[in-house]
């Protein structure tokens, strides 16, 4: 029996406290790259100005990302501030699309204080009005950083249920470990595999699958303890190289091998 100090469990790489949290590669992401002339964004202005929600929340957008003319020289900054002024704006005038970045703005406390119990308000009307997967997938993860958890597994629940696959991964991370559930190996392993073989889901999310999928092997949870088949799944999810986490638990398998030998 291997103790816990044993080099080949996961502790070196997921924080049992938040094992949601994976290091990640960092990708930059590029400023500015919308363009348009000044007199389109004068134009785009007056028409915000007039209450069109569409057009405010194109405002917000831009400010949100910043803007360059066409000769490449900045129309506007980026400024949160007033990104979330315009979604506001938007998002009163029946925007879903703006209630859900306002929610996610104030979540986050980008441009504004953070206020969480009003981010969630306006992520539940965006909800409400879409009926979206991204809605209540934003809900939860609010929800979790609040330190709600109950309600972060109701409403990744709910996600999954309105067609969001991704946060089967979730549901897996939540039941692995018991946060905010009772805690369950055995359905764990049985998210991740449905979500490491669906179809509406994102890469990154797949590779996660793969990932946690590993871990329980690793450790034998929910699932019989195979080395072999840790490696397997941790070697699917860095299938691209782009998966820190599963490479350094390769890495420390290869090293421990290495040792015995």
């Amino acid at each position: 029996m291997k103790s816990k100090a044993d080099p080949l469990t996961s502790v070196a790489v997921i924080n049992v406290s938040s094992p949601w949290k994976l290091p990640r590669p960092r990708w930059e992401i590029p400023k500015y790259p919308a363009t348009m002339a000044a007199t389109e964004w004068k134009a785009l202005l007056a028409k915000a100005s007039q209450g069109d929600a569409e057009t405010e929340l194109r405002v917000a957008e831009i400010y949100s990302d910043g803007c360059k003319d066409r000769r490449g020289r900045i129309l506007v900054r980026i400024s949160s501030r007033k990104a979330v002024e315009w979604y506001r704006r938007a998002a009163e005038h029946g925007s879903p699309i703006a209630q859900s970045a306002l929610g996610y703005f104030l979540s986050e406390g980008i441009g504004a204080e953070e206020d969480v119990r009003e981010a969630i308000r306006w992520m539940k009307t965006a909800f409400l009005n879409l009926g979206s997967s991204g809605d209540a997938n934003n809900i939860a993860i609010t929800y979790r950083q609040a330190g709600n958890l109950r309600q972060a597994v109701r409403w990744f629940r709910i996600a999954v249920a309105a067609g969001d696959d991704d946060d089967l991964v979730q549901l897996g991370i939540h039941f692995y470990w018991g946060k905010g559930v009772r805690r369950d190996h055995a359905a764990a392993v049985s998210f991740f595999r449905r979500a490491s073989k669906a179809k509406r889901i994102g890469e990154d999310e797949r590779n996660d699958a793969f990932f946690y999928l590993g871990n329980a092997y690793l450790e034998g949870n929910g699932v019989k303890r195979s080395l072999p088949m840790a490696r397997r799944c941790f070697e699917r999810a860095n299938k691209d190289n782009d998966h820190p986490a599963a490479e350094r638990l390769l890495k420390k398998m290869l090293k421990d091998t290495g040792r015995r030998e």
